[in-house]
């Protein structure tokens, strides 16, 4: 990533400056497209492998004579299909030789709208407006991401979109999006560490919204799954993690923690390790633990100013669950359902993004369900009961 002062440099000086070199006038399209130098290596160039994406050459036919597509919708979506002269150990292709207008549409969509939406302080709009776009040209399977998360936002915002249209193109970019990022997280690399960690956020505030669009049978085995991706997290950005936080984008996206002194207390959260007491076995050492950092995000979340991401502070704890909770949250415990119902409340304290507003209420009312096997304990959800019926409109 470039430093402040090279960005600055003026186009005039970096071009006195560059050194000469051959022309490559046989370079494949991705390269030409890119206006990179392209080494002529075949199958695949040198810049088409470092960037993991599919490599083609001018000589080929434009479309395949097996897997026949019509110009018009070649593109991103249609772009994973498999060709005639595609090994079928290498990559999915990223792009062709260019994007369809659908990818286009959606592109412009993501920075007109969906870049407000991805954080409360517009501080930090133009990481995801600009950087984070810039990101993801130079990475493919990030830029598919973004244009997936794209297609839902539309989804949920624009009440004259195709929504079957929309949910088709998300589906299809985020799945391939996939492919690659599980490929990187089995061999990460300095230079990925970035678009993995943004992808990484892209895949789980996908997977909370596309849950709203499409509501869950089970909002608590979703949401288990969604902590489980957040853990993903910590693992894909731990082995560059002095990397990250120094790069420029990092200090844009990511609002340091001011390490403030904790003050006050929340009664509601803490009377819950008067029922993890009654647990005579090593789980209540987890459960207390678990509680008494939920209630620590409560209080930091308070602390926090409004136009802070508070979102962020809430999905922390999500993200530093233990194993031994996790387990028992998948197997649908009752006293884990109620600390899961708290943090509900602690969503409700947060600027309520698009791709989370439905969730509290949901959680809340999926522990209930469940809490009714368990009378004895089902006052400890009235607080939170309270709470999300406040808080949202349909009541």
């Amino acid at each position: 990533m470039p430093t402040p002062s090279e960005a600055v440099t003026p186009v005039q000086h970096r071009a006195a400056k560059r050194k000469t070199h051959r022309k490559s006038r046989n370079g494949c399209l991705q390269c030409k497209q890119r206006h990179s130098k392209c080494n002529e290596e075949h199958p695949r160039c040198a810049n088409c492998v470092r960037l993991d994406i599919h490599c083609t050459w001018p000589t080929r036919e434009r479309f395949s004579a097996t897997y026949p597509t019509p110009p018009e919708s070649h593109g991103l979506v249609t772009a994973d299909r498999p060709s005639s002269v595609a090994s079928p150990d290498l990559p999915a292709p990223a792009f062709g030789s260019d994007m369809s207008i659908s990818d286009m549409r959606l592109l412009h969509w993501w920075t007109a709208k969906t870049y407000k939406d991805m954080n409360v302080d517009p501080a930090r709009w133009p990481a995801w407006q600009i950087d984070c776009v810039e990101v993801a040209l130079d990475f493919p399977f990030l830029l598919r991401g973004l244009l997936a998360l794209a297609a839902i936002h539309k989804t949920a915002c624009d009440t004259q979109a195709d929504r079957q249209s929309l949910l088709l193109q998300a589906e299809n970019y985020f799945s391939s999006a996939l492919e690659t990022y599980r490929k990187n997280l089995e061999h990460p690399r300095p230079d990925t560490a970035m678009p993995m960690f943004l992808m990484s956020i892209f895949i789980v505030t996908y997977t909370l919204a596309s849950a709203q669009l499409e509501p869950p049978e089970d909002p608590i085995g979703t949401l288990h799954h969604c902590f489980r991706l957040l853990q993903g997290v910590e693992v894909v950005i731990q082995p560059h993690m002095a990397q990250l936080m120094n790069s420029t984008i990092m200090g844009k996206l990511v609002e340091q923690d001011p390490g403030m002194p904790l003050e006050g207390e929340v009664p509601q959260v803490l009377r819950l390790k008067k029922l993890a007491e009654t647990k005579k076995t090593s789980a209540h050492d987890f459960y207390t633990r678990t509680i008494d950092d939920l209630h620590s995000h409560f209080l930091k979340t308070r602390q926090c100013p409004p136009e802070n991401d508070r979102l962020s502070i809430a999905f922390t704890w999500a993200s530093q669950l233990s194993e031994d909770f996790l387990h028992l949250m998948a197997a649908h415990d009752p006293i884990t359902a109620l600390v899961i119902a708290h943090f509900a409340v602690l969503l409700t304290e947060c600027h309520l993004a698009w791709w989370v507003a439905e969730w509290p209420a949901r959680i809340v009312f999926a522990a209930q369900k469940l809490l009714l096997a368990t009378p004895e304990i089902l006052a400890y959800l009235d607080w939170p009961l309270e709470v999300v019926k406040s808080s949202t409109q349909k009541w």
